[in-house]
């Protein structure tokens, strides 16, 4: 009796005119979101190839050492390829960093700063479209689910032919939801031949690994959803009454939470703007610069070659007192800016873990925040590069002061044969994050998809057990 059931409710489905329009703008989209997807990962690449290449030329270009201190090198962030899945945060923060000797290095350059009207519509990728499309097709499929029948009086025709209420409500939640998952599962195995005969993509074993896992979170996504349409059908009588409520829930959850969380933890947490720390920072820059000169000068009264020995050692002796000084110099700099740095960070850090748990009452921003960690694409992906680059920032800026101070010739200037050479320069490593801790941080998201999906059955069997069907 319940594979009846079962069969009559996917052969109704899927022969109706809503199928069919779900399952070709869902495979439409689906499809292009995964293409534009993979092209745009690969003119990431080239571009960051090309990227990469130019930094060292133009190192290579400067006229002395002083110069290429000044200028700084240029670090930019590899592209992800799952990033054609869940772009996360990747299009909004910055993608290239510079290096030099004075300032702390931040992340700037990002897509919508190239072309801002990305910033208006976002990133059209797959985990886009099942947070928006596949949730309002999982509400339109399910609103009318029981209290439909009901209307039809279908409902109360089946269940005086003595068919049991718990076989029915099973009968209609497994078959409408194998019907819910053919608009998504067809397309997304087309999606994964595009990603295996895409010229140049390659995913190695734990990117495919983190891919099944963001399909589950899909699925899991979408049973909740349809579940929620279940029990609203099952707890109201009047079709449109069961689709208001749906909807304003949906709003609620997709949109509503996840932008008043990030509110509420403003004004519970604050923390100090940029422009603050920035401003207290170049306040003590100018602080060390103020006192160079008169360094300087002591030092040179004090050192002031008397005799003919003297002369002959005096460039050496000051060229090394240069060389201590920049480094210390450096040095207090580097660590008045990572004092500075790290109280922002742990404000900073305190605020958007409160956003993110608040925010995480909601399956959309569930669904957000695991697909950017399996993605690599998310905030903690973008704190660790960033960290990575202001840990490079002391050894980069140690060995080009020690070049520097080292080529100067005094009176002339720079050494007009010294040429800047790149063969000892320091270079950044970032190993990308590896799956166990990407997982790790998913679990609560799994979890929650897990516990509303039970809730919302849960509720939904007691409520059809309930039922009045006149």
């Amino acid at each position: 009796m319940l594979k009846d059931i079962i069969k009559k409710e996917i052969v109704e489905t899927i022969t109706s005119a809503k199928f069919v329009f779900t399952f070709l703008l869902c495979a439409a989209l689906i499809l292009l979101s995964v293409y534009t997807g993979l092209s745009s990962y690969k003119a990431d690449q080239k571009e960051y190839s090309t990227a990469v290449g130019l930094n060292k030329r133009n190192l290579e270009s400067q006229a002395n050492y002083q110069s290429l201190a000044g200028l700084g090198t240029k670090i930019n962030r590899p592209p992800q390829v799952l990033g054609a899945i869940a772009s996360g945060v990747n299009e909004a923060v910055g993608r290239v960093a510079s290096v030099n000797v004075a300032y702390d290095p931040n992340l700037i350059d990002s897509k919508y700063e190239s072309n801002p009207v990305f910033s208006v519509f976002g990133a059209l990728d797959l985990t886009y479209i099942v947070k928006i499309v596949l949730s309002l097709f999982a509400i339109l499929f399910t609103y009318d689910a029981i209290v439909g029948e009901k209307e039809r009086g279908t409902l109360k025709l089946m269940l005086s032919n003595k068919i049991p209420r718990d076989k029915l409500i099973l009968g209609k939640v497994i078959g409408g939801f194998i019907s819910l998952l053919i608009p998504l599962i067809i397309p997304l195995i087309l999606s994964l031949l595009i990603i295996m005969v895409y010229p140049g993509i390659a995913l190695a074993g734990a990117d495919w690994i983190r891919l099944l896992l963001m399909f589950v979170m899909f699925f899991l996504y979408l049973s909740v959803f349809f579940t929620l349409g279940i029990l609203v059908s099952s707890r109201t009588n009047k079709s449109s009454t069961s689709f208001l409520v749906l909807l304003f829930i949906w709003v609620t959850f997709v949109t509503v939470i996840p932008k008043l969380s990030i509110v509420l933890a403003a004004r519970l947490n604050p923390i100090p703007s940029v422009h603050e720390i920035t401003a207290k920072k170049d306040a003590f820059l100018q602080q060390i610069q103020g006192g160079a000169q008169k360094k300087v000068m002591d030092w040179i009264k004090e050192n002031t070659p008397k005799t003919k020995e003297d002369q002959a050692t005096f460039q050496d002796k000051m060229k090394k007192f240069l060389e201590d000084y920049q480094q210390d110099a450096t040095s207090q700099i580097d660590a008045n800016n990572a004092a500075l740095e790290r109280d922002y960070q742990l404000k900073k850090n305190s605020q958007v873990r409160l956003a993110v748990n608040m925010s995480r009452i909601s399956p959309a921003s569930a669904l957000t925040f695991s697909t950017m960690s399996l993605a690599r694409t998310g905030l903690d992906e973008h704190e660790r590069f960033l960290a990575s680059i202001r840990a490079y920032k002391p050894v980069w800026t140690k060995w080009a002061n020690a070049k520097m101070m080292r080529n100067l010739n005094f009176g002339l200037g720079t050494t007009p044969e010294t040429k800047v050479v790149l063969d000892d320069m320091p270079q950044h490593t970032f190993e990308p994050e590896t799956l166990g801790p990407s997982l790790a941080r998913t679990i609560p998201d799994f979890g929650l998809m897990v516990f509303l999906i039970i809730i919302f059955f849960a509720g939904a069997y007691a409520s059809f057990l309930k039922y009045d069907v006149r």
